[in-house]
């Protein structure tokens, strides 16, 4: 079955992108994201293409930013997300990489927790369990060159990682 789908979009958008009606375009493709841009490039129009695509990146950042704040911020409010750290340099998710955990497949399939399914650590007392997560995503689904940007923004890793378990809408244009 060939499905397709069409994308609406309007007229004084297309005129200020000064693409031509019929020029050939090429499309890029990330996760939530769609890029549109003419297929043949010329310099200037790199440039441009690389001007917006900075601006609506820092933009981002910053709404990421505001929701998140830094651990300084989080530590002054709330305290720290992550019980029993008051130094933002005692944060174990520092590195932006979360604190992922890996079983083989043989011990999820005997614990009947699904091979793609994320993986929750719960510790008690010396003991850990560890179960299917009920939440999508967290901290280890940010790409490497996204964690680098919101690191170097000083963005606290773990209200971050907080609001990608939640799904939380952190924005609305």
């Amino acid at each position: 079955m060939n499905k397709k789908n069409t994308i609406l979009i309007p007229a004084e958008a297309v005129e200020r992108s000064h693409i031509q009606p019929g020029e050939h375009i090429a499309i890029h493709v990330g996760e939530n994201t769609l890029v549109v841009a003419p297929e043949k490039l010329t310099a200037m129009q790199a440039v441009n293409a690389i001007a917006l695509l900075a601006e609506v990146g820092s933009d981002l950042v910053s709404i990421v930013k505001e929701a998140c704040g830094t651990c300084v911020d989080q530590l002054k409010e709330d305290g720290c997300p992550i019980e029993g750290v008051d130094n933002p340099d005692q944060c174990p998710l520092k590195a932006m990489d979360g604190l992922g955990v890996t079983l083989t497949d043989g011990v999820r399939n005997a614990a009947g927790i699904p091979l793609d399914a994320k993986l929750e650590v719960f510790v008690d007392e010396g003991e850990v369990m560890i179960a299917a997560a009920d939440y999508e995503h967290d901290l280890t689904d940010v790409p490497p060159a996204a964690r680098e940007v919101l690191s170097l923004a000083g963005i606290c890793p773990a209200r971050l990682d907080y609001l990608l378990m939640t799904g939380e809408i952190i924005h609305e244009a």
